[in-house]
């Protein structure tokens, strides 16, 4: 058997030769030389150490025609391995670039060679696949050229967005694990009780710590700059009046989505991810991590204006300018409201009171009715509340399976008392509603914040629109079946309060130029579910709540065509990238859907997608915010007939599924006026190790234990572990039993802790000497530098104190403890 998998496995590298065997003859060779080398740049004010591609962050835009041969020579002349994927581009799949699934790694000071023909045309990129090297530098453009050039325009500039940090994006990871909030006080978006209050966002707050959610982020990271093409800013003055600039526009950045404006008057989108799509205007839209877009813009008659990419978080921007003169600004976005997220999800569903299982959240009309009119309206027309268009209104778990559409009337239907979690549109009856060739009337249609109301599309007068407490009673049969009216499709855009001509964008916009629907009848149809997960508290990410390392493959068979839903079960977008194919992204187009390699599925969102299995190989499928992917938000499609190239063997595939379990170290001291405690911490994905103590300085007490805990759900972890103590409840047990009193007690312990809602850790233990302890802890963060800690135990100890952040890595703490008294010290973290 070995050995018909070593033949079969020198048969595919065999094929992948022959297929490439003569390819100079017939297609002209474009030949790249690309060293990877680590540097020390400056892009901040700091000089740290990056990755440069032949000395250049970002690395050098590669540029190809549609068939030809590319060759790419990558010498690494680092001290450790690294990889280069071709993010959208068909290739073979063993040089796709994922290390231990697909290509070798390329070790230190070693060179990999990739040879393909291209077979498609657009724009692409390129960047690192080993651990956090593209967030050090390690991406670049991928520009494709067709035979001929069929859109008109008269000049073109290729766009690398790009997030910056002067911090090591390893340690960034070890405090995302951790759990600190710095990042979010250095945006200026801490959630503090005093700001929580100030914003009116208390109840909310008590209801998502009551389902145990942390404070919301719209991203996880704070970064020093934001860079277009390696700057932070980027003059063309060599453009004139009239004309129409093409932008190939990429978002490479590791975790950051951009909203994109031009001051000189609406964007043209011309292509998606590298495909054509039906041209259409929109006046700002939302670009995701990973995505491309090809946008044409017209500078007007006179001036300077500024193209802004405004970060999604709104803590910084990077700009383009365009032409001479006067500069004309690009608008200011406000910055998000983060204290009301459930309400900013939600509100699409207003009039609805519904319960979502996957959270235990249940949201009445009186709560949205009550918290609505607190949300801020600027930020409620920000087009990242409708990226997904009109069918990623429909909620995670909603099951309309069965249900006649035709002749359901939502206002006959009891919403008030319905429980839609059972609902999923992907489920429905296709005899009686095919979701691929939907002709959808109502489809267009958004929420528009200044009047309350749904929007209706562009040709209707906002004087016929709704108001959102009228949307339960709005009829489903507004929905056409056929494919009739498929020339009438109206796709959705929503209309700024500011500028009735503003069209933000959203997924409904993109049509594609020729019919992408599979033919159902000769291939079978596969539907999964991809439930989008995640635990903030631990920064655990997860599908169907298991990481890569828990679930890592699904197997493909070809010829089959693949239908997938991809709910967003979490309060963060996730952009989810699927190598070597282009999916279909089903919108209120039908047959016309467009076709994309990366999606955004925004927060309680659900999205359904579809590829056909064409491609064989092991394919990696994951979301390309780099920390989510590193923390375990992946799959891989491993088609059942391929066979690895025997290469491969010495590359085993652990090494990639080991990524999200790693192990995190950390830990702090506090010296204070009077006692001093440190604690230590080492875990991954299911384990534990913790180690603490303290010592008291008047009366020489102390106490440390250290423990192995091992998570068997989400937040119940039982525990073993020693204590020794000279404290008198230790020594009491000698008194009470008539022994000799020793110096200490050590003692072994057995237990189990649990995270209460509201964020209460709840430690029970009981030790060798039949001892039982129940311990009680938490904290509350008053201020945005500020938090008030507290424990209290059945033995009768209990301590609180507050802790004032004045960087990362320092605090001040002053505070009562019941054995030491009151005292004031210094907290260290490392």
């Amino acid at each position: 058997m070995k050995e018909k998998i070593k033949c079969l496995g020198m048969l595919t590298i065999l094929t992948i030769s022959l297929s490439l065997q003569g390819f100079s003859q017939s297609h002209p060779v474009k030949e790249y030389w690309l060293t990877i080398r680590e540097e020390k740049v400056n892009k901040s004010g700091k000089w740290v150490k990056a990755i440069t591609v032949n000395d250049s962050i970002p690395a050098p835009t590669l540029y190809f025609t549609e068939g030809d041969s590319a060759v790419i020579h990558i010498h690494n002349a680092m001290d450790q391995a690294s990889s280069i994927h071709w993010h959208g581009i068909l290739i073979p799949n063993y040089y796709d670039g994922v290390p231990y699934l697909s290509t070798p790694p390329i070790g230190p000071g070693k060179t990999f060679t990739v040879r393909f023909v291209i077979r498609q045309n657009g724009t692409y990129w390129y960047h690192s696949h080993s651990m956090m090297q593209e967030q050090r530098g390690l991406y670049g453009a991928f520009v494709i050229y067709p035979r001929k050039e069929t859109r008109k325009y008269d000049a073109e500039k290729t766009i690398v967005l790009s997030d910056w940090t002067n911090e090591n994006p390893h340690h960034i990871m070890n405090n995302l694990k951790r759990g600190m909030e710095w990042y979010a006080i250095q945006k200026g978006q801490a959630q503090s009780l005093n700001r929580v209050i100030a914003h009116h966002g208390l109840a909310e707050r008590i209801q998502m710590a009551w389902q145990r959610m942390p404070p919301m982020d719209v991203s996880d990271v704070y970064y020093d700059a934001f860079l277009a093409n390696g700057q932070k800013s980027i003059h063309f003055p060599d453009v004139y009046p009239g004309e129409r600039i093409r932008l190939r526009i990429i978002d490479g950045s590791s975790s950051t989505f951009f909203h994109l404006q031009y001051s000189g008057g609406n964007m043209q989108i011309i292509a998606a991810d590298g495909q054509d799509v039906k041209p259409v205007e929109v006046t700002r839209m939302l670009i995701g991590i990973a995505e491309t877009y090809d946008v044409i813009i017209t500078i007007p008659d006179s001036g300077m204006y500024e193209l802004r990419a405004t970060a999604q978080d709104g803590s910084g921007y990077t700009s383009l300018y365009f032409g001479k003169g006067t500069l004309h600004p690009a608008p200011t976005l406000p910055k998000p409201d983060i204290f009301h997220m459930e309400g900013l999800m939600m509100e699409g569903m207003a009039g609805m009171k519904m319960k979502m299982d996957h959270m235990n959240m249940y949201v009445s009309q009186k709560t949205m009715d009550r918290e609505m009119p607190y949300i801020q309206k600027a930020y409620l027309d920000r087009e990242d509340l409708q990226i997904g268009g009109s069918l990623s209104m429909q909620m995670p778990g909603m099951d309309m399976h069965d249900m006649n559409m035709h002749d359901m009337n939502m206002h006959d239907m009891d919403m008030h008392d319905s429980d839609m979690h059972n609902m999923n549109m992907h489920n429905m009856n296709m005899h009686d509603m095919n979701m691929h060739d939907m002709d959808m009337d109502a489809a267009g249609m958004t929420h528009s914040r200044e009047t309350d109301s749904l929007s209706m599309p562009a040709h209707e007068h906002a004087d016929t629109m709704p108001p959102a407490s009228m949307m339960h009673h709005m009829h489903m049969d507004h929905m056409q079946m056929s494919d009739s009216n498929q020339q009438n499709i109206v796709a959705s855009a929503s209309h700024s309060p500011t500028s009735s001509d503003s069209i933000i964008f959203n997924y409904d916009l993109l049509q594609a130029l020729h019919s992408t629907a599979f033919d159902t009848l000769q291939h079978p149809v596969r539907h999964l579910t991809f439930n989008l997960t995640g635990s903030m508290w631990r920064y655990i990410w997860s599908i169907n709540g298991k990481t890569l390392s828990e679930d890592d493959s699904i197997q493909v068979k070809q010829g089959e065509i693949l239908r997938i839903t991809l709910n967003n079960q979490t309060m963060m977008y996730h952009p989810m990238h699927l190598h070597g194919h282009f999916f279909r992204v089903v919108n209120a187009n039908g047959t016309l859907s467009p076709l994309k390699h990366t999606v955004i599925v925004p927060p309680m969102r659900s999205i359904t997608i579809e590829f056909a299995a064409n491609e064989p190989g092991d394919w990696f499928f994951h979301c390309h915010i780099l920390y989510h992917m590193m923390a375990g938000m992946a799959r891989t499609f491993q088609y059942t007939d391929y066979l690895q190239p025997d290469t491969m063997q010495y590359f085993p595939i652990k090494h990639l599924l080991h990524d999200d379990n790693h192990w995190f170290f950390w830990g702090d001291a506090l010296l204070a006026s009077n006692f001093g405690e440190g604690y230590l911490s080492y875990s991954n994905r299911k384990n534990w190790i913790q180690v603490n103590g303290d010592y008291g300085w008047n009366h020489q007490l102390y106490e440390w234990q250290g423990t192995y805990e091992r998570f068997v759900t989400r937040y119940l972890r039982p525990y073993v572990g020693i204590v020794s103590s000279n404290k008198e409840e230790y020594l009491n047990y000698f008194k009470d039993h008539n022994k000799p009193e020793p110096i200490q007690d050590t003692r072994g312990i057995v237990g189990v802790r649990y995270l209460l809602p509201l964020f209460l850790n709840a430690d029970l233990r009981i030790d060798t000497r039949a001892h039982a302890r129940f311990t009680l802890s938490g904290e509350t963060w008053l201020f945005p530098r500020l938090w008030l800690n507290y424990s209290v135990n059945t033995d009768k100890e209990w301590d609180v104190h507050l802790e004032g952040m004045l960087n990362q890595y320092v605090s001040v703490t002053a505070g009562y403890n019941s054995d030491y008294l009151w005292g004031g010290g210094l907290l260290v973290r490392f």
